[in-house]
């Protein structure tokens, strides 16, 4: 079974990134190199990103969490997000380690040991097509990282085509709540400030949730009435990396039956392995939005990713 990485330490993630990005401007990168030959990578979408632009044979070490592409699952791994082993990383004896920015004391440990670092913000989408192109050109891989940075392009231009003539679609992005219960209870969900809000507005939504203070908001069920979204898009990892049953999650939806979206039959729940990983195959989820929000088109014209 795939390990599975949780939505809702995802979602503190989220926060941690957005603070540091907010307080801080983006740290200076670390000059082209192109020589790197033991690489460290520290969060699923770094991993994947890494094999995406062809140096996946490069990487001596990931993260609990990074199992795409499954050459990865098979690499040492130096723990979690939050419980990053600062000894394990030296004893790798890495000539680059590549973080999240939200890991800024870890980023310094390792600068003082004198190994180089490097740290991207992919908390939005720009930030995820910016931290491709940065991997590219820190490591040397440019021209990689440029290549696939066209094949998004081209994804988010076709879905921009087909809905642009499309009212927009009033929609709430789930990405966590406890499923042990009846009932719903605290769901968090996309705010204004992350990638899914990003990927709603390119499939031509409207987020329901237009508050811009907190980045993860938790919503109530008062609060999920009063929104009233026509569309409920509940995000999950793909069926192998939970045990949580989606039976029981859409009769948790089903209870809040004044919700415009629950009357209609419009929740849905998307399963996929790659809805919760910031990197280069998120942009798959804009056609998962899109044929959700607009179900009239025809999507068979749509080229396939």
């Amino acid at each position: 079974m795939r390990r599975f990485w949780p939505l809702i330490i995802f979602a503190a993630m989220l926060v941690l990134i957005g603070l540091v990005s907010l307080r801080n401007s983006p740290p200076p990168l670390t000059p082209a190199e192109g020589d790197y030959e033991r690489i460290i990578s520290l969060a699923p979408s770094i991993t994947e990103t890494l094999f995406a632009i062809g140096l996946g044979n490069k990487l001596i070490a990931v993260t609990d969490y990074c199992d795409y592409p499954p050459a990865a699952r098979s690499l040492p791994s130096v723990g979690g997000y939050t419980d990053t082993s600062l000894e394990a990383i030296v004893a790798k004896k890495p000539d680059l380690v590549i973080m999240l920015q939200g890991q800024q004391q870890l980023r310094q440990q390792l600068q003082q040991l004198g190994i180089n670092t490097h740290s991207i913000d992919n908390s939005t989408l720009l930030g995820i097509q910016a931290a491709i192109a940065s991997i590219g050109q820190v490591t040397g891989h440019e021209p990689q990282a440029d290549a696939l940075l066209a094949e998004i392009e081209q994804q988010i231009t076709a879905v921009r085509a087909k809905v642009e003539s499309q009212p927009e679609v009033r929609t709430l992005v789930s990405i966590a709540h406890y499923v042990n219960s009846d009932q719903l209870e605290t769901v968090y969900v996309a705010g204004q400030h992350d990638f899914y809000n990003d990927l709603l507005k390119l499939a031509g939504g409207i987020n329901v949730y237009q508050g811009t203070k907190v980045m993860v908001p938790s919503v109530s069920q008062e609060g999920l009435i009063r929104m009233n979204p026509d569309v409920i898009i509940d995000v999950f990892p793909e069926a192998d990396d939970h045990h949580s049953d989606m039976n029981l999650v859409m009769q948790q939806w089903q209870q809040l039956d004044t919700i415009s979206a629950v009357k209609s039959g419009r929740v849905h729940i998307i399963q996929r392995d790659y809805a919760s990983v910031p990197g280069p195959r998120i942009f798959r989820l804009l056609k998962d939005f899109a044929r959700l929000l607009h179900p009239q088109l025809n999507w068979s014209e749509a080229a396939d990713d």
